[in-house]
């Protein structure tokens, strides 16, 4: 039974930046028309909110003119023009300018700091470069995962993680821990691992006999190193998921998955199956964290023959660090 507190994580990982990507910053059911939703991410403070044409923007959270965080006391979206709370000064949604104050007739050529934006997947994600540089590939789009059907949600998961950022998604590539830690008869092998415009798409042998849940296939799709959408496809019954991983500062990052079952015809049908997949998945990820919170990023691991493809992972993911 863990007792105790994890170290920091200046003592668990040499990582000191956080790699370019798109983050999941909000669910779009989080942020109405003429609202505006206040979160911390990437040690920064933002807000999420809808310009007058419903689309998603990003901006940082604090008023350039005396520093008012503009989702404070009573600061607000007016149809897509934030209203800095201390001085009602007034910014266009679209473009961050500043283009009004009350008491005078002179505006001076100053605004909100944006962020680039992409709503998709029922979420909004703000890209992030460590350099300053624009979007130089876009996000993974679930739709490709059959769009004609309809999709239920079973599982929605979300909490606060202590451990290594760099060791999450590689937690997807040490096949061994899959039997070791999830008790699985088998141990998965991948069959291809490809680059794609959005990051890797990754497919893994489909399991054998024996296994609870049988499938005809599995795929992990890495959007860059911050998010990744799968499939599971089991012919009689699918599961698509959405995982997202997002730094809220350097000892700390929300991990959030949703998960979606393949609607089978019938409500008795979709609980039976929606009910099995939310406990196996929910098991796994409380497995999971429950090691992952607590350990130390490895530089040089002492890898053995059956660990996985760890390193390909490794290599793959530096090419998002500065």
């Amino acid at each position: 039974m863990t007792n105790f507190t994890p170290s920091a994580m200046k003592y668990r990982d040499s990582a000191t930046g956080f790699p370019k990507g798109w983050y999941c910053v909000a669910e779009s059911s989080q942020v109405p028309a003429n609202s505006i939703f206040p979160a911390t991410y990437l040690d920064k403070d933002i807000v999420v909110f809808r310009d007058k044409d419903g689309k998603a923007r990003i901006a940082d959270a604090y008023c350039p003119h005396l520093g008012a965080h503009l989702a404070s006391h009573d600061g607000r979206n007016d149809n897509g023009t934030l209203i800095c709370p201390f001085h009602k000064w007034a910014f266009d949604g679209a473009t961050g300018r500043c283009k009004s104050i009350p008491y005078t007739q002179v505006t001076p050529p100053v605004g909100l700091t944006m962020h680039p934006v992409r709503e998709i997947n029922d979420t909004i994600l703000m890209w992030y470069s460590p350099s300053g540089a624009e979007p130089d590939f876009e996000p993974f789009d679930m739709a490709v995962f059959d769009s004609s059907v309809q999709w239920l949600k079973v599982v929605e998961k979300e909490f606060e993680s202590t451990a290594p950022y760099r060791d999450l998604f590689e937690n997807l590539f040490d096949t061994a821990h899959v039997q070791q830690l999830h008790n699985s008869l088998m141990q998965p092998d991948i069959a291809t691992i490809d680059r794609t415009d959005y990051g890797m798409r990754v497919v893994f042998v489909p399991p054998g006999e024996g296994e609870a849940v049988q499938m005809k296939h599995l795929e992990n799709n890495f959007i860059g190193t911050t998010m990744c959408a799968r499939l599971i496809d089991g012919g009689s019954f699918a599961m698509k998921s959405l995982t997202s991983a997002t730094p809220i500062d350097h000892e700390r990052f929300k991990f959030k998955t949703r998960m979606y079952l393949r609607g089978m015809g019938s409500a008795e049908m979709n609980d039976s199956v929606g009910k099995m997949f939310a406990e196996r998945v929910s098991m796994e990820i409380d497995q999971d964290f429950k090691v992952l919170n607590f350990k130390r990023r490895l530089d040089r691991p002492a890898l053995c023959a059956g660990d996985g493809p760890i390193l390909k992972f490794r290599a793959f993911q530096n090419e998002y660090y500065a």
